[in-house]
């Protein structure tokens, strides 16, 4: 016990962890996890923009990805029985089509005027949810494929995936459960290949693989909790949760893609 408390430290110290750090690096993670156990989707949404207030993006991406990926593979098991595979499939084969070419636009199109053209048809589909817009019947798969795609244009584009297919769901007839787990299980298959990648251009450093292990207990934790408050509430507030949080991605992407412009 003595020695591994020992190696603790001392991994601690080479990773330049200072307790300042480590409390703010809690606090970020519980917050987004809280969101991701109600809602399903936006950990890294709201962790990354909480974490990069005192560490660099090349940090904090790693982080939130890497606690994406484990809180995923650990829910998996319960959110694949109960997420809606006909749909979820296609998404994410639009998804894995779309990411490649949003990146390839990314490197014609500067990535401020790619965040605000996101905002902008962010803040366009969170008016539409807002003003009661539904699904009937579940789409197509040609449409469910043309949603993922999209999704995977915004993930190349500014790595945000989350707008199409969080209004596909909000928007369509799968109640709050599928709808849920079904977005647990998109963020999990692109997490897988957003760490891949980041992992490949050696963003995957000490202090980032020690934050996240760090994290994980809290962002469990954060989960449960959130997931606690999802079991009493209702689909009605499940569905402005989730119009809310797209707001708020809107905005962000916005401020973010402005003051990159200036």
């Amino acid at each position: 016990m003595q020695y591994l408390a020992t190696t603790l430290n001392q991994f601690a110290a080479s990773a330049s962890l200072t307790p300042g750090v480590v409390l703010a690096t809690a606090f970020s993670i519980m917050a987004a996890a809280l969101l991701r156990g109600f809602t399903g989707f936006g950990f890294a949404l709201a962790a990354v923009p909480l974490l990069g207030l005192f560490m660099a993006p090349s940090q904090s991406v790693p982080i939130a990805l890497g606690l994406q990926f484990l809180g995923g593979m650990i829910d998996f098991r319960q959110a694949s029985k109960d997420c809606h595979w006909p749909s979820l499939r296609w998404l994410i084969v639009g998804a894995v089509a779309g990411s490649p070419v949003g990146a390839l636009v990314l490197s014609v199109v500067p990535a401020s005027i790619a965040r605000i053209v996101i905002a902008t048809i962010t803040t366009g589909a969170v008016l539409m949810l807002n003003g009661g817009f539904r699904l009937a019947n579940i789409p197509s798969r040609p449409i469910t494929t043309l949603v993922g795609l999209a999704a995977g244009l915004f993930n190349g584009l500014a790595a945000m995936p989350s707008p199409p297919v969080v209004v596909y769901y909000a928007s369509g007839p799968f109640g709050r459960v599928a709808a849920r787990a079904s977005l647990l299980v998109f963020f999990l298959a692109t997490s897988i290949a957003a760490l891949v990648s980041v992992a490949l251009v050696g963003l995957l450093d000490l202090r980032s693989l020690m934050l996240a292990l760090l994290g994980l207990p809290i962002m469990l934790t954060g989960t449960w909790i959130g997931e606690m408050a999802f079991r009493r509430g209702s689909d009605t507030l499940h569905r402005q949760v989730s119009i809310a949080s797209l707001g708020l991605v809107a905005l962000g992407s916005a401020i973010k893609g402005i003051s990159e412009l200036m």
